[in-house]
């Protein structure tokens, strides 16, 4: 048995505890890896003999590998690599062609091509030198014994045990039906043993698939390797796999030669590792490229499966080089020495799509490709993982650390970007991500980004643009200006490069572009775009797309601007992108196949070779010297190519290579110029296109006449004749597309194989054979023989399986018959039992032939059979076949199991080549000796051909070549020395061949002769190429010549028809002629000649549906010239408003034309309009105030309001007595009702209006003294104006003055700017209209100045004509309107002119057949002037009438002068008063015409002096308006600059602004606060006010000698705990006695200070007024109140103190801020006015203009003069004299306001001395009157109380009020009674008959119980109405119970004071229920 069908023995494993542990990915990832780790399986296996010692031998054919694996138990150092196959196959043994008969055979040795059985794929292994325990086996030990293991452990456990362990001991392990986990650690030169979780310890499954892994650097005391180790590469590198025995080949058989290949698509795959050397990958090698000697330094890889990625140090002394295939491997290798010093494993699971380092070095990043796409941070050296997570759940393209921000790093890839940070937790170190969030952008795939310093990320984009991220958002998209994108395509790498940022695109640009201005980039809006310029740009070439790039070295590290590029095209470039203008063009360094190489050719007699790209280039290279000699690049993609031998060209030069458009280009080799950069060069000799798709394979016969080509696309298969200039023959249509084509071993017929499975042969046909006159197309008839393949992969694998399992059961039985013997029966049935459940619980794979016909491949033709490759089900074989099947006459074979057997079109032989993957080439070597096999993974294969029967070969060679795809092409050279392959990963490799093992000395590389084999260079016309992907192919071509032969032979036809009608219509015209000569009797009539009358309805009926076909025909092609000259008018002639209309003056050459200028677009108006809006919103805002003077408008708005009063002063205040009765209880009111007690009424409105008039006479006061001024008072705008003055007087600061301050009313924005721009060409288009409309009134004038002139002509020439010759004047000429003084009629036309263009076009018609004399014709080409047009016709009329005049008069002259007999005659007749009559009116005629002449002469001549006038006005505004587009300039060159600095100021203006506002704001709280404070101050005062008229009220009630006075001043004065007031209450509470606002708590104050006997204060004391007593108790209540709020107020003030004074603190601080945002917003305006100061402004100055003189000369240079304004300057000229007159007028207004001053304080005095006269007078009436001094207002308190009157009459209202309730109360409780006893009564009755029907029922209840004694026992208890009865009492006992419980307390309520009594609370009594049903 082979190793691989050794199951693997388990130790102290427990299935199940691994089952639940890890999923069912996990373990298929385990079972993979353990099949593919064979040579760790061994060893794990020899490591753990431990039952027996009986080793089993070696099978047969075994590998050398797989001998040595058995002593490999301890790893050292230096670990072996593994030598099994990394792509799943099987250990490489010799190979046997599986026959029918030895299939069997064949499963038994495990070398069929049928899956494996199930087995466990793990093994456990422990460390070297310990005990072997009970559980382990012998690796070398038998199968049985191997099995016996779990009997020996049944042994030594107690039988009691539970059925789990049993089950985990039993024959589950051995069968594998699921895969414990175990795997084996290297290092130190130990192999641990890893056992399933077992004790809550960690799995090695758990260790492999973490989701995240934490990471502790305390935790981990692991150093690593020694620093000073490296790896032997020699030992471990993935070499050639070879095996032993009879046919096999040597390991050095191939030797790498050179590579001509480099994976140019493969994103980072060109690095610098120092001055000359570039390092990438290619294929399985790592290739270290000299960029000055091109020589190329190789590096094997270690798995043999391809590189994923690389990665330079930054140091540059090592690169790593992540490969692919199963769990690869991490290479470090050490640069120059190219050792190999580390290796990180298990990172990832199939392939590193990217390596980083970190900027120090220290550690790696790696990213895994799928299916894991897993993010690993290495500490490299110690080959330890750091932190690894998954990075997303698509591919990922790129990672890179943070160069500034340790342990942040960066993901992209397809549609996101992600952002990582190595985040330190309680745990340790965690790998944190965030995902990038788009926002309103598009998603896009992320190639190209770069770390800024300050954390923010750049990005590129699939459109070109760049995003700068911000966190996770993005902060801004950069654009090119105009809206155009920063790249076409994917931006694929940024760099920040010495402060620069550096782009690469897919579109061969490199651009560099300013990285402050990228930092601070931002944008108002969300979705808006920041707009910038490249510094400098670089297209690197057409056709060439950037995939990535790296800077190049210089030997000091020196500042270097030279770039190395990664072209997708296929090339590496050197760039220089410094910003110079010596900057070296870009150099194209190396050139490579871009993308796969579809096809190789080797030359037949020298060492070179020609290869075809998928990218559309055939290349030509002497690998000898390794050396490219040509490169041609072509459109479309090549599939495929030939190089001839000399039967087809005795030079051997050309080429043939087929092409994706489905185009055969034949080629040739010719010498190329000595300036080429190759030396030879390709002419391309035919190019044929015989397909309509890809051509998939073409080949030559033998003796190099025919060439056959076939194609997938079309399914046909086409033959040329090479020997006829590559003649086409003819083509087949296949059933099939066709998939490869070979040479039949008979002569002249091809091998072709289809997509379908099938095989055909077919004859080539000879170009003599085939008629292609027609088509090209050849039945195929008896010409071909068909073979369909049918699959047997799948019965392989079913007699496989059945091998294997009988196997298994020969096995087991053997195994029982031992226990049977050993242990007895009953260990015998238990161990049959467990084996028959494990048998059972197996699912036996269903083994089914494909459904869908598997694709033939590749056809290896061999003697007189032929071998196919398929792939599907039966791909990784060779099947022998042949079209004579011997067993196509034998009746079907039955089946057996565990053998196939072969039926009928069957393969005859199966060639297993032990893999599954598909062969895709399979040729002999020039020699014979070997079979070349190209794998679909990349692999070449070399099989020593074998002696025997058919094809037979020895045990491969395989060499891992490519690192992915299928090989393509595999060729040897003509001395077989070199063999050549080409793969789909784009790279072509040359090896070195060694025969028998022995190196054979090269040839020496000779020019000579290559020289005298290349073909000389061919001169003559050059071929057309094909180009097109759209051109006919030959037999489409064929058939369109055939379709336009056949077309032109029916018009042939139809030109011999015609002429036969015409000669018949010809006849017929001459017949009626002669019928019309006839007599009378014998003519025909019309009707006569109608042989059927029919017929011409018939005609007439045709035509007219003839005439509606071609309508609805021509109805689309009409419509549509319509739409398109309605756009055409709308994008052309709309947008004009006027066009140029030249008039012409009428008697002078002056000419003058109008402003020809377009419409205003509809957003130009829009704009201004929008502006004109603002300007009215802020009418009094200056320009770019930005909002200044609006803001000013809303603070003196909020002033305003804050002026007006408000209501409550700003504040709430509460809802007291003292408010609802307050000082107007006290005083009095105006507004108080009218009494009707006469005398008190007539008192109160004295006494009231005595206070109106001292309240109005104290407000008056109060405001005249609020308005005084204070003594050092000065008015604000005489200080503002002073303060202008001394700021501005005199300052006549220049703009470009270093102390300029920018004035706020002159600052301007770029709105404002835009909207000035907008206005300016809005003017220059109104002014541009006004001219034009005068010029066309003018134009309107000629026209109706020309209708006149016609009138005036006509009578003219009326007149004339009268007139004698002599006597006629020259009449004027009458102008006419020309073609540019009317442009709009080239856009009019009508239906007369339509019709006149149609007989030009007719006429034109007809002159064309006349001159060429036949029929046909294609337009005449008579000379004939073409008809005039009707505008011509029209203004040639009245030439023609003046013409005619003079002509006319002419010829009545000449026939008076005929006869001069016949005159005199006439005069003697005549008489005399005729002649005086003819005299007149000859005189009149006269003076007319004079007239005529003379208006005409002088309406031209005015006609002229406007022309001259208004062209004398457009010179003038030409001026102004060249001016004017000068203004623009200046005005778009301004705005372009204030939108660089509005940004910026938008900044500074928001901040002053939101200061300003804080400020204001701020402002504004504090004079709420302010005037909170003042009106809390008034209503103080107010308050103690009050309180002091309340206290005087009191002492006026007493009044004097009142015995009680002290009494009742302590009960006034006494203090009382009050409880605080609660909520106004509802209803009438307010009315409730005062004694309720006092409580239990009231506190008394005795005072017997005086003597006074004490009293009861709360009690009214005999002989005391009971009024005035509680008159007191009111008066203290409201003195309490008062009290209260005035505390209340007292801290109300003090807290908005301390308000106002910190709102004041802050207030500073925000004005100092302000003081500050304005100080850098004029510096600001300062900068923004100096950069406009940089612009140019052109003036237009006269020479008098210019008052600057040197010595009376005009100067030179006139850069130091000053241009100003005329009008300023007499300004300031006249402003001295303003100034000196105001002078002396404020010194007049001075003196006068002194006098006035001294006026005012002498009345001042008097009026003092006038007071003091009224008071002493007001003193002395006082006197006269009260005999004392009184107080006044206390006198007016004195009178009748208005409040206690109106009291008085309110209570006498009330009663009146109540007492009519009362009496209405009365009557409502009488009727309310009265219907209670009516209720009362009725119910009584009801009672009276509910008691009688219930003495009914229970007699009838008890005769009933009587009679049914015994009956419903189970009715027995109480009856529901009974419940309901109780419960209804219950319920009346409760109520009764409450109603007792309210009268108690009405009468506790009663017997109190004053109480009020309310009615008891009723309850709802429930009603009684019905009795029997009744209502």
């Amino acid at each position: 048995m082979s190793e691989d069908q050794k199951p693997s023995a388990f130790g102290k494993l427990n299935l199940k505890d691994a089952t639940n542990k890890v999923n069912a990915e996990a373990l298929r990832q385990f079972t993979i890896e353990a099949e593919e780790r064979k040579k760790k399986e061994a060893a794990a296996a020899a490591a753990l003999a431990a039952v027996s010692g009986e080793a089993a031998g070696p099978e047969q054919g075994e590998t050398e590998e797989g001998k040595a694996s058995t002593e490999d138990v301890k790893v050292n150092l230096v670990p072996t690599p593994p030598q099994t196959p990394k792509d799943g196959s099987r250990p490489s043994s010799s190979r046997k062609a599986i026959t029918p008969v030895a299939a069997a055979v064949g499963g038994e040795e495990g070398s069929t091509g049928g899956s494996k059985p199930a087995e466990a794929a793990d093994t456990v292994v422990t460390k070297e030198g310990a005990d072997k325990s009970e559980y382990e086996t012998d690796s070398n030990a038998s199968v049985d014994e191997a099995t016996d293991a779990p009997k020996k452990l049944r042994k030594k456990k107690k039988k009691t045990e539970g059925a789990t362990g049993e089950a985990a001991a039993k024959g589950e392990l051995g069968t594998g039906g699921a895969v414990g986990a175990a795997g084996a650690a290297e290092g130190e030169g130990e192999v641990e043993a890893v056992v399933t979780a077992e004790n809550g310890k960690k799995s090695a499954i758990d260790e492999k698939y973490p989701e995240m892994l934490d990471y502790n650097p305390d935790d981990d005391v692991d150093p690593g390797p020694d620093p000073n180790f490296f790896y032997d590469l020699e030992q471990m590198y993935a070499r050639a796999k070879t095996s032993s025995g009879e046919g096999s080949t040597p390991s050095n058989f191939l030797t790498l030669f050179h590579s001509f290949g480099y994976e140019c698509l493969k994103r980072a795959n060109l690095h610098v590792l120092d001055e000359t050397h570039v390092l990438f990958s290619a294929g399985n090698y790592i290739q270290i490229f000299n960029v000055d000697t091109k020589k190329l330094t190789y590096l094997p890889t270690v798995g043999g499966k391809g590189i994923g990625s690389i990665a330079v140090h930054p140091s540059r002394k090592y690169f790593a080089v992540g490969e692919q295939g199963f769990e690869p491997e991490i290479l470090i290798f050490e640069y120059p020495s190219l050792k190999l010093y580390r290796i990180c494993r298990k990172g990832t699971e199939r392939s590193y799509a990217f390596l980083s380092f970190s900027p120090d070095g220290a550690k790696l990043a790696s990213l895994g490709s799928s299916p894991d796409y897993m993010l690993t941070i290495w500490d490299w050296k110690r080959e330890k993982i750091i932190l690894r997570s998954k990075a997303h759940g698509q591919d990922v393209f790129r990672v890179t650390f943070s160069t500034e921000i340790e342990g942040q790093l960066t993901t992209g890839g397809l549609g996101h970007i992600k952002f990582w940070k190595m985040a330190a937790t309680f745990t340790g170190l965690k790998l944190q991500g965030e995902l990038g969030k788009y926002g309103r952008t598009a998603i896009s795939d992320i190639e190209g980004y770069v770390e800024l310093p300050d954390g923010k990320v750049l990005s590129g984009s699939e459109w070109g643009n760049m995003l700068l991220w911000d966190g996770d958002l993005i902060k801004c998209e950069l654009s090119s200006t105009e809206n155009k994108n920063c790249h076409k395509g994917q931006i694929q790498e940024i760099f920040l490069d010495e402060g620069e940022l550096i782009t690469a695109g897919a579109d061969g640009s490199v651009k560099i572009w300013d990285f402050e201005t990228i930092d601070g980039a931002d944008v108002l809006e969300e979705d808006a775009m920041f707009p910038m310029e490249p510094m400098s740009e670089m297209h690197v070439g057409d056709g060439v797309s950037i995939i990535s790039m790296c800077k190049t070295v210089t030997e000091n590290n020196d500042t270097n601007s030279m770039w190395l590029a990664q072209d997708a095209s296929g090339g590496i470039w050197r760039l220089d992108i410094s910003v110079s203008l010596t900057k070296k063009a870009p150099e194209l360094i190396q050139s490579y196949h871009a993308g796969p190489v579809r096809g190789i050719a080797p030359c037949s007699y020298t060492h070179m070779a020609a290869s075809m790209g998928a990218d559309g280039t055939v290349r030509v290279f002497d690998y000898l010297r390794k050396h490219t000699l040509v490169r041609k690049k072509y459109k479309s993609g090549g599939s495929c190519i030939l190089w001839p031998g000399r039967n087809v060209d005795s030079k051997c030069v050309t080429l043939i290579g087929g092409f994706s458009d489905g185009v055969i280009r034949v080629m040739t080799l010719d010498y190329a110029e000595q300036e080429s950069e190759y030396e030879l060069k390709i002419s391309l000799q035919h190019a044929l296109k015989p397909h309509k798709g890809e051509v998939t394979a073409m080949i030559i016969d033998d003796e190099g006449k025919t060439l056959v080509t076939g194609s997938k696309d079309d399914c046909t298969l086409f033959f040329f004749d090479i020997t006829s200039n590559y003649l086409p023959i003819g083509f087949m249509k296949l059933e099939a597309p066709v998939t490869t084509m070979a040479w039949s071993n008979s002569s002249k017929r091809v091998l072709v194989g289809l997509s379908s499975g099938v095989v055909l042969e077919v004859e080539c046909p000879d170009s003599g054979e085939v008629d292609s006159s027609v088509t090209y197309e050849i039945q195929p008839g008896s010409k071909i023989n068909r073979y369909e393949f049918k699959s047997i992969g799948y019965k392989i694998k079913k007699a496989a399986h059945e091998m294997v399992k009988i196997k298994k059961e020969e096995e087991q039985q053997k195994r029982l018959d031992k226990i049977m013997v050993d242990e007895g029966e009953e260990a015998y049935l238990e161990e049959k039992k467990a084996i028959e459940d494990t048998n059972s619980a197996e699912e036996d794979p269903v083994f089914e032939p494909p459904t869908v016909s598997n694709q033939i491949i590749k056809i290896f033709p061999y003697e007189d059979r032929f071998y196919l490759s398929l792939d599907g089900t039966d791909t990784g074989a060779l099947y022998e076949c042949t079209f004579n099947d011997p067993l196509a006459d034998m009746p079907t074979p039955p089946s057996m199991r565990g053998r196939w057997v072969r039926l009928n079109g069957e393969p005859l032989r199966v060639i297993d080549m032990d893999t599954d993957i598909e062969i895709h080439e399979i040729n002999l070597m020039q020699d014979g000796s070997n079979v070349m096999v190209g794998m679909g993974d990349g692999t070449i294969r070399i099989h020593k051909k074998l002696e025997g029967s058919g094809l037979q070969m020895g045990p491969p060679f395989t060499l891992p070549a490519h690192s992915s795809g299928s090989v393509n092409g595999i060729m040897t050279s003509f001395d077989t020395r070199f063999l050549i392959s080409g793969g789909n990963d784009g790279n072509l490799f040359v090896y070195k061949v060694n025969h028998a093992g022995v190196e054979l000395s090269l040839p020496s590389p000779s020019d000579s002769l290559l020289k005298s084999k290349v073909k000389e260079e061919i001169t003559g016309p050059p071929v057309d190429d094909i180009d097109d992907l759209k051109a006919y192919s030959i037999e489409e071509a064929k058939q369109k010549r055939e379709h336009e032969k056949m077309l032109k032979t029916a018009e042939d036809k139809k030109i011999k028809v015609r002429k036969t009608i015409a000669t018949l219509r010809s006849k017929f015209k001459k017949l009626k002629v002669v019928n019309k000569d006839l007599p009378k009797h014998l003519t025909l009539l019309a009707n006569d000649f109608s042989m059927d009358p029919q017929m011409g309805s018939i005609i007439a009926q045709e035509v007219s549906d003839s005439k509606d076909l071609i309508r609805k025909q021509l109805a689309w092609n009409s419509e549509k010239h319509r739409i398109e000259l309605m756009k055409l008018r709308k994008r052309f002639k709309d947008v004009v408003a006027t066009d140029r209309i030249v008039l012409h003056a009428v008697e002078s050459d002056h000419l003058v034309s109008t402003f020809r200028c377009a419409k205003p677009s509809e957003a130009m108006q829009q704009a201004l309009d929008d502006f004109h809006k603002k300007l009215a919103a802020d009418s009094n805002g200056a320009p770019g105030s930005r909002g200044s003077d609006a803001r000013r408008i809303s603070t003196m708005a909020r002033q305003i309001e804050v002026s007006e009063p408000k209501t409550g002063l700003g504040f709430v205040r509460k809802n007291t007595e003292l408010d609802m009765h307050g000082p107007s209880a006290v005083v009095g009111s105006k507004g108080g009702k009218k009494l009707k007690d006469a005398k008190a009424n007539k008192s109160l409105q004295k006494a009231e209006e005595r206070k109106s008039k001292r309240l109005q006479r104290e407000l008056a006061w109060k405001n005249l003294s609020s308005r005084k001024p204070s003594e050092n008072y000065e008015d604000p705008q005489m200080l503002a104006a002073i303060e202008d003055a001394k700021n501005n007087m005199g300052d006549f600061n220049l703009k470009t003055a270093k102390n300029y301050k920018v004035p706020e009313s002159q600052r301007q924005g770029g709105t404002f700017k835009r909207a000035q721009l907008l206005e300016l060409r809005r003017m220059i288009y109104m002014t541009k209209m006004n001219f034009n409309e005068r010029l066309l009134a003018l134009r309107d004038r000629k026209q109706k100045m020309i209708t006149e002139a016609e009138d005036w002509s006509g009578r003219l020439d009326t007149i004339q004509a009268k007139l004698p010759a002599g006597s006629i004047m020259a009449k004027p000429k009458v102008p006419v309107l020309l073609d540019d003084e009317l442009p709009e009629r080239a856009m009019e036309y009508t239906p007369e002119s339509l019709r006149e263009f149609k007989i030009r076009h007719d006429e034109e018609k007809k002159r064309g057949p006349a001159d060429e004399g036949g029929f046909g014709g294609f337009g005449g080409f008579g000379d004939s002037p073409p008809a005039p047009t009707a505008a011509e016709t029209k203004a040639a009329a009245p030439v023609a009438k003046q013409a005619a005049a003079p002509a006319a008069a002419a010829g009545d002259k000449g026939g008076e002068g005929g006869t001069e007999a016949e005159e005199a005659e006439l005069e003697d007749l005549v008489s005399t008063l005729e002649n005086e009559n003819e005299n007149l009116e000859i005189m009149m005629m006269l003076h007319e015409q004079e007239c005529l002449i003379s208006q005409m002469n002088e309406a031209y001549k005015e006609f002229d002096k406007e022309v001259v006038k208004l062209r004398t006005a457009k010179i003038e505004l030409d001026v102004e308006l060249k001016n004017g587009d000068l203004r623009i300039i200046l005005l778009f060159e301004e705005l372009l600059l204030l939108k660089e600095f509005e940004k910026r100021e938008n900044i500074l203006q928001e901040a002053l602004s939101s200061k300003l506002s804080d400020r204001d704001e701020m402002s504004d709280k504090i004079e709420e606060l302010e005037e909170k404070l003042s009106s809390k101050k008034l209503y103080m005062e107010e308050l103690q006010e009050n309180e002091k008229i309340l206290y005087d009220s009191f002492t006026e009630q007493l009044g004097e000698n009142n015995k009680f006075a002290d009494y009742l001043t302590k009960v006034f004065k006494k203090k009382i705990k009050r409880v605080k007031k609660a909520a106004e209450m509802d209803g009438d509470s307010d009315e409730s006695d005062s004694d309720d606002d006092f409580d239990s708590s009231s506190e008394e104050e005795d005072d017997d200070e005086d003597g006074v006997e004490h009293l009861d204060l709360n009690i009214c004391p005999p002989g005391c007024s009971q009024e005035l007593y509680d008159a007191t108790i009111v008066m203290r209540e409201k003195k309490l109140d008062l009290e209260e709020a005035i505390q209340e107020e007292k801290k109300i003030i003090d807290s908005l103190r301390k308000e106002v004074d910190a709102l004041v603190k802050k207030n500073k601080v925000i004005s100092h801020g302000v003081k500050c945002a304005k100080n850098d917003l004029e510096a600001f305006q300062l900068e923004k006015q100096k950069k406009m100061n940089e612009l140019d402004i052109v003036v237009t100055l006269n020479l008098d203009q210019i008052q600057y003189m040197q010595n009376g000369v005009l100067p030179s240079d006139l850069v130091s003069c000053l241009v100003f304004h005329s009008a300023g300057v007499n300004q300031l000229a006249s402003r001295i004299k303003e100034l000196q007159q105001e002078k002396a007028h404020q010194i007049r207004k001075f003196k006068e306001l002194k006098k006035s001053h001294i006026h005012l304080i002498k009345g001042k005095k008097g009026m003092q001395e006038k007071l003091l006269g009224l008071d002493e007078k007001c003193q002395n009436m006082m006197l006269l009157k009260f005999g004392r001094e009184v107080d006044l207002k206390k006198l007016e308190n004195i009178s009748t109380n208005r409040i206690a009157e109106e009291l008085k009459e309110t209570i006498a209202k009330k009663d009146v009020k109540y007492s009519r309730k009362l009496n209405e109360w009365d009557v409502q409780i009488n009727q309310a009674k009265q219907r209670l006893l009516t209720a009362t009564r009725d119910h009584t009755s009801h009672l009276d008959i509910l008691n009688e029907l219930t003495k009914d029922k229970q007699d009838l209840e008890s005769v009933l119980d009587s009679k049914q004694k015994n009956l419903g026992g189970e009715y027995s208890g109480q009856r529901k109405a009974d419940l309901k009865e109780r419960q209804r009492l219950l319920q009346l006992v409760q109520l009764q119970a409450q109603e007792i419980d309210a009268l108690k307390d009405e009468i506790g309520i009663l017997s109190r004071k004053d109480g009020h009594i309310l009615p008891p609370t009723q309850t709802a009594v429930p009603p009684l229920p019905p009795i029997g049903g009744r209502c």
